[in-house]
């Protein structure tokens, strides 16, 4: 048994996993200590109010091109083992133009934040506030996007995993220094704008490190100027998979902005809190669903044969995993608030209780975005997303005017456990019929 794990822990992409998960378990930390400075300066009240305003920035940001990553990755994996260096140089250019463009229809599109908040929440200011943030989204995914993957597909998985943290820590010390300095909700949303500045500088130079030994790659300039050849051909699957990636991203976002339609702004804090303490632990399994994005590509590739058990001993070990940190997180959940957080958020820790079972399930979905665009058919998991969330968000209004801050729990818990178990099933089964 010794010698098998021995020999597990020596497989590169187990190597690769842990070496990510460092930098990522570190950003994650870095978010989670700003969260408990900012929930106790600000108060249930206007902590409320900035979860909704990172829901709307979230929800916002949902057509950034950042997710041409996960479609592109996979085609850069193949271009690289394939030795095609102009198919390297013209995946990278479409990612760059792509990044671009969307980030430019993104903030234009933003400029109607304040105008919906007024209409939803009765507070504009929340809309100029998710605006702020939406634009740091905007600035600093333009560079980042194509360094993040060119270091994972080149096999810098160290200095991502530096990049990725940095990420983080350079945001949040805007965020937690101006609310510190009395700024409230606006310093936290101006601090996002200031940090990714400082985020695309960094990027930057990640960028012109990398190009020293991948001298195929476009510089800076190039990525934003030059057009590829033939770019076309990724319009399409790129396409396809970044409206996949936003649904996905909308499990996420809309949660804390549906509650707040319905519940008080302190409840949404108490809500936003005990997701935010699931979904941390959690985020331990986060890198392996990113370096499986291009490890899959390549077992499609040198080992087809094997990739349904793979599929499946990454789902079962996810799964175990998310039982085991949500069964941690809940039983810590109550001394941990108290000291973190006080007393005035101890409202929140029977939520956490409720959130197990979508804690616990959560593994389900770890590989189903990689499996989905290695097979190529991510209109698949974009049908099932759309029923689960046509049908899912009217029931969860019928849900927070029943049973209040639990019908949000109930909202979460069951979009995302109904989701990840079909797509898994159609996945396994899919699979099945192209091995016979």
């Amino acid at each position: 048994m010794i010698s098998k794990i021995q020999a597990l822990l020596k497989r590169p992409f187990i190597l690769n996993a842990a070496s990510f998960q460092i930098g990522s378990v570190g950003a994650m930390l870095v978010q989670a200590i700003a969260g408990v400075i900012l929930a106790r300066i600000l108060g249930p009240n206007e902590f409320g109010r900035y979860a909704i305003v990172m829901s709307m920035a979230a929800i916002g940001s949902v057509l950034l091109g950042a997710g041409a990553t996960d479609a592109i990755a996979p085609v850069l994996a193949r271009a690289k083992h394939s030795q095609d260096d102009d198919e390297i140089r013209n995946v990278i250019l479409f990612l760059g133009k792509f990044v671009l463009i969307t980030s430019v229809i993104v903030l234009i599109l933003g400029l109607t934040m304040p105008i919906i908040a007024q209409y939803l929440y009765g507070d504009a200011s929340i809309g100029w506030y998710g605006l702020a943030v939406l634009t740091a989204a905007a600035i600093s995914t333009m560079l980042f996007a194509p360094t993040q993957l060119g270091l994972q597909v080149f096999g810098y998985i160290g200095r991502l995993s530096i990049l990725t943290f940095s990420d983080q820590f350079i945001r949040q010390c805007f965020v937690v220094t101006l609310v510190l300095s009395g700024f409230g909700v606006l310093g936290a949303s101006i601090g996002h704008l200031f940090g990714a500045l400082i985020v695309m500088l960094t990027a930057g130079l990640f960028w012109i490190y990398l190009r020293r030994s991948a001298t195929k790659l476009p510089s800076i300039k190039s990525l934003w100027i030059k057009y590829p050849q033939n770019g076309r051909k990724y319009l399409a699957p790129t396409l396809w998979v970044l409206i996949d990636r936003n649904l996905a991203m909308l499990y996420g976002a809309a949660p804390v902005a549906i509650a707040g339609l319905f519940l008080a702004t302190t409840d949404v804090s108490y809500f936003k809190i005990a997701l935010g303490w699931v979904t941390l632990a959690l985020a331990v399994l986060s890198p392996i669903s990113t370096l499986l994005n291009t490890e899959l590509a390549r077992i499609q590739i040198q080992q087809p044969e094997k990739l349904r058990s793979r599929f499946l001993q990454v789902t079962l070990l996810s799964v175990a995993s998310s039982a085991v940190v949500t069964a941690m997180a809940a039983v810590v959940a109550r001394p941990v608030f108290n000291l973190l957080y006080g007393s005035q958020y101890i409202n929140a820790v029977p939520l956490v209780y409720w959130l197990t079972p979508f804690g616990a399930l959560f593994g389900l979905g770890i590989a189903l975005g990689p499996m989905w665009r290695a097979l190529n058919m991510v209109r698949s998991s974009i049908v099932i997303n759309l029923i689960v969330l046509g049908v899912g968000i009217p029931l969860s209004f019928v849900a927070l005017q029943q049973w209040g801050a639990l019908g949000a729990v109930a909202m979460v818990t069951g979009w995302y456990t109904i989701s990840h178990a079909v797509s898994f099933l159609y996945l396994f089964k899919s699979l099945k019929r192209l091995n016979s």
